[in-house]
């Protein structure tokens, strides 16, 4: 019997495996589209988790600034209850001390000992930590009124302006002392004059030119600055001026922010100079009549013109009470408190104004730029200095005992420190006699215990997978570890700057910068910090 071949069988050896082969490479087709839409699936997947991150940092950010504007709000309020009329309220303040500028050299005798006080020692003074939605979150607040505003060089009178000048040029020269980033004298001067012929001498300054409602035909070249990241542009500062980081010692550098501002309350017009007899000179530094609240002030304000208020158009109330005929708000003057003026028709309002720096939370660079060193001599404001940082004195021992401690942001006790009241109390400080009467006096006229601009800092911390277990077993960062240099978190830092306004009609908070993300994590301004932070 014949058996009949296959054609299988009779194909030719080369031809053998094909169909192996072809299958083989269809399979390698399919795995690289499987791993194609692996990848594409897993990066949608990672993006759409970040934007998730993001959003409930921002929240989280959101929410931790609502709290520290309510904290801010309450403050004022519970100082105001206690203290008469609210700082910013219609007509002068409480207490003011008596005899103007003579009887603020000799200090005033019992002072405003119930005004509302703003330190440290208040809850929105020390820097916080908490955790929302999975989000570590460290807030810490620093008042405007603490740094030296540098709109005083724009004050007509050029006696008051030129000592203006030589505070920024002090502040300038003092604020990085000790670190490798320390600003030279001759630097700071320049830096100085290079602020004031921006301010000066808009037409020339190669820094753009924002048109501002405070702007005036009378005066084209006389601009306000919204913001102190303006100079940036002009020599001989730099973007590091404008941030802050560790030197090359690793030695904290702060930002010259944290020292100077533009955002706080001044007059630059002629009552701003010495003070006249037309009043005393009162506890806050503010002049009757006046916003003591903030505000940018109008580059010819002469006094005799009608109080106005224009931050962001919401506080014409507060305008109102700028003297008698005083005008409500007149919008927004491009992201500062609205301009600030003397009510017409007060006959205080002849009285001078200054600069207004806590005396309780300003840097001890910014306390020794006020005044020439000949005529208040530093060594004795380093006592002012160390008074604000000794312990609380309790008269109440069991009173004492039952108050519950005051925590810091790691979790450890920190004693409650003395505060000025008032800026009599300055009497309490040794060697106050040694004074000249004048330096007292001008000393005092810049200096007050409120403040009514803060900054509000918000840094958020998402921790990496792969630090998850070793964050929850070791917990936050712990005091003396440089959290600025972890990386094993996404974190972002957001500031604010909010401006408090107190009335007769309650306190409200105002949005100045509502929202600006740093690249850098502040640290707070110690008075002694440690050489390890």
């Amino acid at each position: 019997m014949k058996l009949v071949h296959s054609r299988l069988s009779s194909a030719a050896p080369a031809r053998r495996g094909v169909a192996l082969l072809m299958a083989f490479l269809v399979l390698m087709v399919v795995l690289a589209i499987c791993a194609q839409l692996q990848m594409s699936t897993g990066a949608a997947q990672k993006s759409a988790n970040n934007e998730l991150g993001v959003q409930r940092m921002d929240l989280a950010i959101e929410s931790s600034m609502l709290e520290v504007m309510d904290q801010l709000r309450s403050d004022a309020e519970d100082s105001a209850g206690g203290a008469g009329a609210a700082p910013g309220a219609a007509g002068p303040p409480t207490t003011p001390p008596a005899g103007g500028a003579a009887g603020a050299a000799g200090g005033a005798a019992g002072g405003a000992a119930d005004e509302p006080v703003d330190s440290h020692e208040d809850t929105w003074g020390k820097p916080q930590r908490t955790e929302i939605n999975q989000v570590e979150l460290r807030v810490m607040v620093q008042d405007e009124d603490s740094k030296l505003n540098i709109l005083g060089m724009l004050c007509p009178d050029e006696e008051q302006a030129e000592k203006a000048y030589q505070r920024v040029v002090k502040v300038l020269d003092t604020c990085r002392q000790g670190t490798t980033e320390d600003i030279d004298a001759g630097d700071a001067e320049r830096m100085a004059s290079g602020m004031r012929d921006h301010l000066r001498k808009r037409s020339n300054s190669v820094s753009p030119r924002t048109k501002l409602l405070s702007d005036t035909e009378e005066e084209p070249d006389t601009g306000l600055p919204l913001t102190l990241k303006e100079f940036a542009s002009i020599e001989p500062f730099k973007p590091e001026h404008f941030r802050e980081y560790r030197d090359d010692r690793g030695k904290w550098v702060h930002s010259i922010g944290a020292f100077l501002t533009v955002y706080t309350a001044l007059r630059t017009g002629e009552s701003m100079i010495a003070p006249t007899t037309a009043g005393p000179l009162p506890a806050g530094g503010a002049a009757p009549g006046a916003n003591p609240s903030g505000g940018t002030p109008s580059a010819n304000n002469d006094g005799t013109n009608p109080g106005q208020n224009g931050a962001n158009g919401a506080n014409g109330a507060s305008g109102g009470n700028n003297g008698a005929g005083g005008e409500q708000g007149a919008g927004n003057t491009g992201g500062t408190p609205g301009a600030g003026q003397t009510g017409g028709g007060s006959a205080a309002g002849a009285t001078a104004a200054g600069i207004s720096v806590n005396v309780n939370t300003a840097p001890p660079c910014v306390l020794k730029a006020l005044v020439d060193d000949r005529e208040v001599p530093s060594r004795w404001l380093d006592s002012v200095i160390e008074y604000r940082n000794l312990e609380e004195k309790k008269e109440d021992d069991a009173a004492a005992e039952e108050a519950d401690p005051v925590y810091d942001e790691y979790g450890q006790v920190v004693i409650q420190r003395q505060v000025f009241d008032n800026l009599a109390e300055l009497e309490q400080v040794a060697g106050v006699e040694r004074l000249s009467g004048d330096g007292k006096a001008e000393l005092l006229r810049l200096l007050t215990t409120q403040s009514q601009v803060f900054s509000i800092f918000v840094t958020a911390r998402i921790v990496s997978p792969n630090d998850q277990s070793r964050f929850e077993t070791q917990g936050p960062p712990r005091p003396g570890e440089r959290e600025d240099e972890l990386g094993n978190a996404l974190t972002v830092t957001v500031r604010a700057v909010v401006w408090r306004v107190t009335s007769d009609d309650g306190t409200i908070i105002v949005p100045i910068v509502r929202w600006e993300v740093l690249d850098y994590m502040p640290l707070d301004v110690l008075d002694y910090p440690d050489e390890d932070r």
